[in-house]
């Protein structure tokens, strides 16, 4: 008990240290596309020109761009900072100082350059430059002006008439609050000597690679201890999905790092800290449903089909029974050397069935149907009719009729019942004869059938027959499948397990 608690707590201790690590890789691997958020908590709603802001307790981007060996851009950076040094200049000398109008000609300048080198293309952001061309020719031209030059925008931005005594304040906390995250988005970053962009990644997840790595070592060869006959390669194949946690993606295949998930999930639900029963029943029924259909069909035409070319090819009259010489075992338990007939046979055991199971329990029906007859035969005779149309004797036919039907039936099923004792041990010679022909009239039965059954016009209707059936069958399991698929086959199979499960 002990032993199983332990072992439980370590397999969530596992399941936990390798969902961290895939939290951590999941995070690395959307860093670079969802910086914009970490760096700013906005996030922008798609078809339209409006962003949720979300406020975030810290700032992660200075911790985590070195990973990724992103660092600020020059250029955009040193724009920004020519903001701030106009606004405390403004500040400190007024808007009209040599100071001021120096740095705003060094802010046009600026602005220039940034059109026409695009210091945002390295990060892919070509399309945040676009929208702070757009935002600037709004707020310089209005929303007509939208066909108006860019650089235009950014040099009467910069010029006296937005940056005056009554509008700097207006302008610049506007181009603080809205331009100057943008810029801020754009970064630099780093390129190896492979040519392929820093990333440093490594640095935490080898750490929890050399961990799995040695875990599935010692768990492998445990495997392999506790199965003697199995080699160290069947348990390596047994835990395939462990391979993933120590795999470098980092260094080989960054894009594949979600692969993770497999081997998380199933030591979650190893460790019951999630259950993956309901996914993975639904897994499995919608592979075998996805093939089952084709396989059914397959299977069952091919089946059909088999069953149709031997009919085609005659071996109905070898399926037939033939009469063969009885076996050891039947010789002696019959004592007779005569030759077997099975067809015969089996003729003989249905007219049985028939005979001495079937009609007793027709009786009444037996007797209304040889009353019948007994009345429609007598209703030919002339003194029956006369005997009808006598007043008061209207009902003695229908009693005679009624009384020579119970006997002539009682009498038949007296003999059949009769028929059942073997002929020695009955009392007289009449009951005696009356079982032996009924006894032969089932044995002639069985072989007329049988001889019958084997001539040629017969074995051919009845490979017609087959084949046409065959041919049906074929059809409507194929209308049946297509109408009622398998879907309905797996729930109800669900349902049996559900019903199995404790």
């Amino acid at each position: 008990m002990l032993d199983k608690l332990l072992n439980r707590r370590y397999e969530r201790l596992m399941a936990i240290i390798a969902s961290a690590n895939l939290l951590v890789m999941l995070f690395d691997l959307t860093y670079v596309p969802f910086r914009n958020f970490w760096l700013l908590g906005h996030i922008p709603l798609p078809l339209t020109q409006r962003t949720i802001v979300i406020p975030l307790p810290v700032d992660i981007t200075p911790l985590y761009d070195p990973m990724k060996g992103i660092e600020p851009h020059r250029e955009t950076a040193a724009y920004l900072e020519i903001v701030d040094q106009l606004e405390t200049t403004i500040q400190q000398q007024g808007v009209n100082s040599e100071a001021t109008a120096a740095l705003l000609e060094d802010l046009r300048d600026h602005s220039s350059e940034m059109i026409d080198t695009n210091p945002f293309l390295l990060a892919e952001k070509t399309g945040t430059l676009e929208r702070i061309k757009n935002l600037m020719r709004d707020q310089v031209f209005g929303t007509t002006g939208r066909e108006a030059s860019a650089r235009e925008s950014f040099n009467a931005f910069w010029g006296p008439e937005y940056m005056n005594e009554a509008d700097w304040q207006t302008n610049l906390a506007w181009f603080q609050s809205t331009i100057s995250p943008l810029i801020q988005t754009n970064y630099w970053r780093a390129i190896g000597e492979d040519g392929q962009f820093i990333n440093r990644v490594g640095v935490l997840d080898i750490p929890f690679s050399l961990l799995f790595f040695i875990e599935f070592l010692g768990r492998t060869y445990w495997l392999q201890r506790r199965n003697r006959s199995s080699r160290w390669l069947d348990a390596i194949v047994v835990r395939w999905y462990d391979i993933v946690l120590f795999f470098p993606f980092w260094w080989l295949a960054p894009t594949w790092v979600w692969l993770r998930i497999v081997p998380v999930a199933i030591r979650l639900d190893q460790a019951q800290l999630i259950s993956l029963k309901r996914i993975r029943e639904q897994s499995s029924e919608s592979f075998v449903a996805a093939i089952a259909e084709d396989v059914s069909e397959v299977v069952v035409l091919q089946v059909l089909s088999q069953l149709q070319g031997a009919v085609r090819r005659g071996q109905v009259a070898r399926w037939l029974p033939r009469r063969r010489k009885p076996s050891l075992v039947t010789t002696a338990a019959i004592a007779s050397e005569d030759e077997v007939d099975e067809l015969a046979q089996l003729a003989s055991l249905v007219l049985q069935i028939t005979t001495y199971k079937v009609l007793p329990q027709l009786r009444p029906d037996i007797e209304s149907l040889v009353a019948f007859s007994i009345e429609q035969t007598m209703l030919k005779t002339p003194p029956y009719r006369y005997l009808m149309e006598i007043p008061g004797f209207q009902d003695l036919p229908h009693q005679w009729r009624d009384q020579l039907a119970r006997d002539i039936t009682a009498r038949f099923f007296q003999m059949l019942d009769k028929s059942q004792t073997l002929p020695p041990l009955l009392d007289t010679e009449a009951q005696r004869q009356g079982s032996l022909l009924v006894n032969q009239l089932v044995q002639n039965f069985g072989h007329s059938f049988s001889r019958e059954m084997q001539q040629e016009h017969v074995g051919q209707a009845i490979q017609d027959l087959l084949i046409a059936w065959l041919e049906d069958a074929k059809i409507n399991f194929i209308r049946q499948v297509q109408s009622e698929g398998v879907e309905s086959v797996l729930l109800q199979s669900r349902e049996y397990h559900d019903q199995l499960d404790p």
